[in-house]
């Protein structure tokens, strides 16, 4: 259960990086807290994607809790950096997002999916007994 917890909170701190992306480029610049926060208060274009990407995070942080009670944090961990894996594909490939597609991203992608199989492969049995 605790893997299927990481990899829910893994998929909710994904979206939430997302949805918290679409809200900073919305929302007026932070060097301008005036404008930013009556933006905020009077729920203007932005505002509901700020929330939700909060509210994503605290989910994700929630279900974080319950995975690290099951499983172990060396584990754990490794999950969490398939978030990297999920935000780069979906800024380069999904409409809308127009992040450049680079070879060099590619690679690291791939090196964090590489070793996040190392860490979950199986374990080779020795011929010995540990009894």
């Amino acid at each position: 259960m605790g893997f299927f917890q990481a990899l829910l909170s893994v998929l909710l701190v994904s979206m939430a990086q997302l949805t918290l992306r679409h809200a900073m480029v919305t929302l007026p610049s932070v060097t301008e807290p005036v404008a930013l926060i009556q933006h905020l208060l009077h729920g203007r274009a932005g505002t509901l994607a700020l929330l939700l990407g909060l509210l994503g995070y605290l989910a994700s942080m929630v279900c974080w809790f319950f995975a690290l009670h099951r499983l172990a944090l060396s584990r754990a961990c490794a999950l969490l950096s398939l978030s990297y894996v999920l935000v780069w594909a979906a800024a380069v490939f999904l409409p809308g997002w127009n992040e450049p597609f680079r070879w060099q991203a590619l690679a690291g992608v791939v090196t964090i999916v590489c070793g996040v199989l190392l860490i979950f492969l199986p374990q080779p049995r020795t011929g010995r007994d540990n009894s």
